[in-house]
């Protein structure tokens, strides 16, 4: 009985067992690690978000008719950059207590990284490396960012949502012409949104001209900061505008070059990494690049369907980064019977 029961019925291989074990045991102790952590940091004024600060603030300043702009360091805490629209649009959030602010900031932070990581599995995993967890900690708009420009590649309506961002941070701007010359059945929709976002402005100028001249005036101050603090990364520490534009001419030229060999994932480092503070924390994004590049190619590897691709991908697969092999094609053996020509292999380990 015992003989017939493993001649007609799948059983898992060893290198699938041990994937299943590896998985599951990387995915508990990582889930208690990131319950602790949550625990730790809520029991401090539950978890105050350092960067959502700032959009709270600006939308406060709004609603009481205060300066959203002053003279600020790179360290300095609740201190705006971003154009007057952004502050406009985020005046509802001075309704409300802080504490609810970045906390939804953060739970749509989560789910930007899942869209990012491809699965909750994969997500977890990717919550308790560094980079990750102290974006979600700050509380910054990178992961909402990176969210956006991978699914610009993908699905043209995130093309509506792309000038906004790159009106904060500017980097997302170079994805316009990447899509543009790689995607020309989009060009379109990307006139319609850039033509949106412009009237928007346009739009919050009329609103408050003086706050539009108050911004403008902070490039110059902005231009001659400096680019020293933790995490923070800078070609020129001593000159914020000579650095940002030198990082910004490295990245124009990486999207030259993913244009010609048709690179997404070249073109969205290049658009997710030009701020103009580069913090090593912006590193969150790179999980993106599992989904848009790296699961493809060892994918194609696993296919080859040697021992080390095999025993090396089975965690990956209950980790829900890689899809389940398809079945092998049955086989009709001696007896008439159909038996599985992989399970022979399988079984072999």
């Amino acid at each position: 009985m015992t003989v017939l029961l493993r001649r007609y019925i799948p059983t898992r291989s060893q290198a699938d067992s041990a994937g299943f074990l590896v998985a599951w045991f990387l995915l508990v102790c990582i889930g208690v690690q990131v319950a602790a952590l949550l625990y730790d940091n809520m029991r401090v004024n539950w978890w105050f978000a350092y960067d959502t600060n700032a959009y709270w603030l600006s939308g406060k300043h709004i609603l009481d008719g205060q300066p959203l702009y002053a003279r600020a360091e790179i360290w300095t805490s609740g201190a705006f950059k971003y154009p007057p629209l952004y502050a406009q649009l985020s005046a509802p959030m001075g309704f409300f207590r802080e504490t609810y602010i970045d906390w939804a900031w953060r739970v749509s932070g989560v789910l930007c990284l899942r869209y990012m990581a491809g699965s909750w599995k994969f997500a977890l995993v990717a919550l308790l490396q560094w980079p990750v967890w102290a974006e979600v900690d700050f509380g910054n708009v990178t992961l909402q960012l990176g969210a956006v420009c991978l699914w610009s590649f993908y699905d043209r309506r995130a093309l509506y949502l792309l000038p906004w961002f790159a009106g904060m941070k500017f980097g997302p701007a170079l994805l316009i012409p990447y899509i543009w010359a790689t995607r020309p059945e989009t060009r379109r929709t990307i006139v319609t949104g850039c033509a949106i976002f412009a009237a928007a402005c346009l739009a919050s100028f009329v609103i408050a001209p003086n706050a539009w001249n108050d911004y403008m005036g902070t490039f110059g101050w902005e231009a001659e900061s400096q680019m020293r603090a933790m995490f923070v990364y800078a070609i020129f520490p001593d000159h914020g505008g000579l650095d940002f534009a030198a990082r910004s001419a490295i990245a124009a030229a990486l999207i030259l070059v993913a244009i010609r060999w048709r690179l997404d994932w070249l073109a969205f480092i290049a658009a997710t990494a030009t701020m103009p503070i580069f913090s090593l924390t912006r590193l969150a994004v790179l999980v993106a690049l599992w989904p848009l590049w790296l699961r493809g190619v060892v994918d194609r590897w696993r296919r080859t369907d040697a021992p080390a691709s095999r025993w090396v991908t089975a965690p990956l697969v209950h980790l829900d980064m890689l899809p389940p092999m398809p079945a092998p094609p049955a086989a009709i053996d001696g007896d008439g019977g159909l038996r599985s020509r992989g399970r022979a292999a399988a079984a072999a380990g």
